[in-house]
């Protein structure tokens, strides 16, 4: 999966001498390149995920037989890191909520084995009630509220229109994403940081800017120097006091007294960013913690910037490794995740349900490049419930709305 002699930098260019002489940008543009290409979910890990799903669709649709499972979040986008929680929303048949039905899928979430009781919680004094719990087969996080995220899933429609329009979006998402895990600041409720929706609006009304400067770009070094303007940018110029986000027509800057006033609220947060979906809701008003965000941002600007600008025959090693890296525990989940259910892809297909709880391997790092040929030989083929492979491109690829359908049981 990773470089054996540097497995907490995947994306150092392999067969790549640094310091020959190749511009540092453009040595950074290839690194996001490669960084996107490892980060991405593979096909096992996809799979899991959707599988992970639909137990958990089994679970509520056993208590409330009319309701409706929805995804949400960076899994329906396809922006979600290897370790991202997923989103879901329950849609009830009532149209008032009750506060029971929290409660009510932990109770049943325990029993049927889908998480251990020390890893479920209830927060029904948030702003939005969720449950959160660890899937008990997958061991991956998920968050599920009732009828109020509607909305989450037309954003998640809405990002992914923008992913089509700005190609660079989801490697520039990616890495930010993964800097700001890194520092602790991408929970909102627990740190005050910058939620992946929120980063993403960013990058976009960034982005949004720079189309319409008419700047042109070298497709060599065109992600190297977005990334670095990008940090400046929210590190150093954004006057936050003053201004608040907004995608919305060419996107840009809002004064925030305009958005205060259409918002309807005295809302005295650093980071205000304009919800496209619901322009009364402002999604930064939680992330009290953005102040240590933009800091970040000006530090890690600082850091390659220094790089960029040095003598390209003195750089030894990945740009991007001053800015991100890939923890073990991460490498060592997915070593774990293709050691165990790489059979999602193969013909016999069993459901993780039969296999109990594997035990985490330690410091593996059993590369993906056995499950890759494997699955490569399987193209085209049909798995359990409709869901198929479409060859050795990224998930992202994948038709997602499809394959997410395909989760709701008839």
């Amino acid at each position: 999966m990773c470089d054996a002699a540097n497995p907490a930098k995947p994306w150092q260019l392999s067969g790549m001498s640094y310091g020959n002489g190749i511009p540092a940008l453009c040595l950074l543009h290839q690194e996001i390149e490669q960084f996107y290409s490892y980060i991405q979910s593979t096909p096992t890990e996809f799979y899991l995920r959707a599988e992970a799903v639909r137990r958990i669709e089994d679970v509520v649709l056993s208590i409330w037989p009319g309701a409706c499972v929805e995804v949400f979040g960076s899994f329906r986008t396809g922006l979600n890191l290897p370790d991202s929680d997923i989103d879901l929303v329950v849609h009830h048949t009532y149209c008032y909520w009750n506060p029971r039905w929290l409660h009510e899928l932990q109770f049943e979430l325990i029993s049927h084995g889908v998480t251990d009781p020390d890893s479920v919680s209830v927060l029904d004094k948030a702003s939005v009630p969720v449950v959160k719990f660890t899937e008990r087969v997958s061991r991956i996080k998920f968050d599920v509220t009732f009828n109020v995220a509607a909305s989450g899933v037309q954003a998640a429609e809405l990002i992914k229109d923008f992913i089509r329009q700005f190609p660079e979006l989801p490697k520039l998402v990616m890495v930010l994403k993964q800097f700001l895990s890194l520092q602790g600041l991408n929970e909102v409720y627990s740190c005050g940081g910058v939620s992946s929706y929120a980063l993403t609006l960013m990058v976009i009304s960034f982005l949004q800017q720079q189309k319409r400067s008419g700047r042109r770009y070298s497709a060599h070094n065109k992600l190297g120097l977005l990334l670095l303007q990008f940090l400046e940018y929210y590190g150093r110029k954004f006057d936050f006091f003053k201004y608040g986000i907004s995608v919305l027509g060419e996107g840009g800057c809002v004064e925030k007294e305009r958005l205060r006033s259409a918002q309807g609220q005295n809302n005295c947060s650093v980071l205000s960013i304009e919800d496209p979906v619901t322009p009364t809701n402002d999604i930064g008003r939680s992330s009290f913690a953005a102040l240590h965000v933009m800091q970040g941002f000006e530090a890690a600007f600082l850091k390659l910037s220094k790089l960029v600008d040095s003598d390209s025959a003195k750089i030894v090693g990945p740009i991007l490794a001053n800015m991100v890296e890939v923890p073990q525990s991460m490498i060592n989940y997915r070593a774990w995740v293709h050691y165990n259910f790489a059979h999602l892809l193969g013909n016999g297909l069993e459901s993780p349900d039969a296999i109990g709880q594997p035990a985490l391997m330690g410091s593996s790092t059993t590369s993906s490049a056995s499950e890759d040929e494997h699955s490569d030989s399987n193209q085209n083929q049909t798995v359990r419930n409709g869901f198929r492979r479409c060859g050795d491109g990224p998930p992202q690829n994948l038709d997602l709305d499809a394959t997410l359908a395909n989760l709701k049981l008839n």
